[in-house]
C-alpha cells in the first residue's frame, strides 16, 4: 500500500482510477497545508508557548515524510558531541513504538552509539511530549548538557538553537504537494525556520539539478547555509562472521534486498553501486515490526528468486534481530552498516563549526548564525 501511494502521489501509477485518487487526495490537502499554515503562525506570533530547557538543544527534521536519511545524521551529530566532551541526549518521538519502549530507529542508535567499549553511553528516549521526557531527563541525569531533537522540525513544543533540515536530492520536496496529495509535512516555506540544510543523497541528482534544488531553497531562505551530504555505506554484518566483511563480498553473490524504510527504493539503488543488479527485493512499510511470518515470506521470495543472501539495513535489523529465524542461515541475512559523508571539502567542518556556536552560546529563538558554501 505505501509504495502504491508513492506511485499515485508521484503520477507514475496511471489508469482513471489512479487519476481520481489524486483529484480527491487534492481536494484534501489545501485543509491540510492551510492546518500547518496557521499551527506555525501560532508558534512565531507567540500564541502558542515553545518551552526552552536550560541546556542547548539541536533539532534534526525535515519536510518530508521519510526518505532523508535522519538517523545517520543524528548519529553523527551524538558522536561529534560525545567526542567533543558532551553528555548527549537524544530525544524521540518513538514511531511504531509501544508506551515506554524506544522505536526501531532508537534501537539502532542504542546499538550503534552505545554498545563500543569505554564510551560515555548517549541517552536515548522515546516520548511524544519531548518537553516531558527532557525535564524527567534532567532530574534523572543533571550530566546531560546537550540535548539532539530527532525529527523535531514540525515539533515546535520545545525550543531549539539550530535547527537542521535535511532534504533529499533523490526527491527533495515530496512530489511538489503537501499531505495527503504528496509527502510535505509541511509547505517549503517552512524553511525560513531552519538555521542549517544538508542535501542528502547528493550523489543521486545531477550538477544540474543540485542547482535546482539550492535555488528553491534560497527562494524561501537566502541566507541559510546548505551542505551536501550522502549516505555511504562501510560494511557488511554477517551474524555468523565475527568481523565486518568489505562491501565487495557483495558482488557476485545473487543477492535480495529487504527493506521497511521511507525510501526503500534508494536503499536498493546503493546497494546495486557496488553488488550488482539484485535478485529480488521486498519492501514494508517505513516502521514495520516484522513477524516470524514476514520473514518466512521474505525467505520464499529470496529463493523463487534465486539468491543465496537477504541484505537488509541496520533500523530493520533492529526488529529482525530478535525472531529466531533471523539467524537462520538458509539463506543467510546479513545487514549493511550506513554513514552520512560530506563530499564537499570543508562542509563537515563548518557544519560542525555552525554547532559549536550555538552550543558554547545559545541564543533563544535564533536558529543559528553563519553561511555554508553552496552545492
Amino acid at each position: 500500500m505505501e509504495a502504491f501511494a508513492r506511485q499515485v502521489m508521484s503520477g507514475q501509477e496511471r489508469g482513471p482510477g489512479a487519476g481520481l485518487l489524486r483529484l480527491g487526495l487534492a481536494a484534501a490537502e489545501p485543509l491540510y497545508a492551510a492546518v500547518m499554515r496557521a499551527r506555525n503562525w501560532a508558534f512565531d506570533a507567540g500564541v502558542r508557548t515553545s518551552h526552552r530547557l536550560p541546556r542547548p538543544v539541536i533539532s534534526v527534521g525535515n519536510l518530508t515524510t521519510g526518505g532523508t536519511g535522519k538517523t545517520p545524521v543524528v548519529r553523527w551529530l551524538a558522536n561529534r558531541l560525545r567526542a567533543d566532551g558532551r553528555h548527549v541526549a537524544v530525544l524521540a518521538r518513538g514511531y511504531g513504538a509501544r508506551p515506554g519502549e524506544l522505536g526501531d530507529e532508537q534501537l539502532m542508535l542504542r546499538r550503534l552509539l552505545n554498545e563500543l567499549p569505554g564510551v560515555t553511553p548517549v541517552s536515548i528516549v522515546a516520548n511524544p511530549d519531548r518537553v516531558a521526557a527532557a525535564r524527567r531527563l534532567l532530574a534523572e541525569n543533571p550530566d546531560v548538557d546537550a540535548f539532539v531533537l530527532d525529527d523535531g522540525f514540525q515539533h515546535r513544543r520545545l525550543a531549539r538553537d539550530l535547527d537542521i533540515v535535511l532534504l533529499s536530492a533523490a526527491n527533495t520536496f515530496g512530489y511538489g504537494h503537501v499531505l495527503p496529495r504528496g509527502m510535505l509535512r509541511e509547505p517549503p516555506s517552512g524553511l525560513r525556520r531552519a538555521g542549517a540544510v544538508i542535501l542528502t543523497h547528493s550523489d543521486q541528482a545531477p550538477p544540474d539539478q543540485l542547482s535546482a534544488i539550492e535555488r528553491e531553497i534560497r527562494r524561501h531562505h537566502e541566507s541559510v547555509p546548505i551542505y551536501g551530504a550522502v549516505h555511504a555505506h562501510t560494511c557488511l554484518h554477517d551474524p555468523a562472521a565475527p568481523h565486518p566483511r568489505p562491501l565487495d563480498d557483495l558482488r557476485g553473490r545473487k543477492w535480495f534486498a529487504l527493506s521497511g524504510v521511507g525510501d526503500p527504493q534508494t536503499f536498493v539503488r546503493q546497494l546495486q553501486s557496488f553488488g550488482g543488479p539484485p535478485a529480488g527485493s521486498r519492501s514494508f512499510p517505513d516502521h514495520h515490526r516484522y513477524t516470524e511470518a514476514d520473514l518466512a515470506a521474505v525467505r520464499r521470495d529470496a529463493a523463487a528468486a534465486g539468491a543465496d543472501l537477504i541484505v537488509t539495513t541496520e533500523k530493520d535489523w533492529s526488529k529482525l534481530q530478535n525472531l529466531p529465524a533471523a539467524r537462520d542461515p538458509t539463506p543467510p541475512l546479513w545487514r549493511v552498516d550506513l554513514a552520512i559523508r560530506f563530499p564537499v571539502e570543508g562542509d563537515e567542518d563548518r557544519l560542525w563549526d555552525q554547532v559549536q556556536r550555538v552550543i558554547l552560546s545559545p541564543s533563544p529563538g535564533t536558529p543559528g548564525e553563519g553561511r555554508g558554501e553552496g552545492l
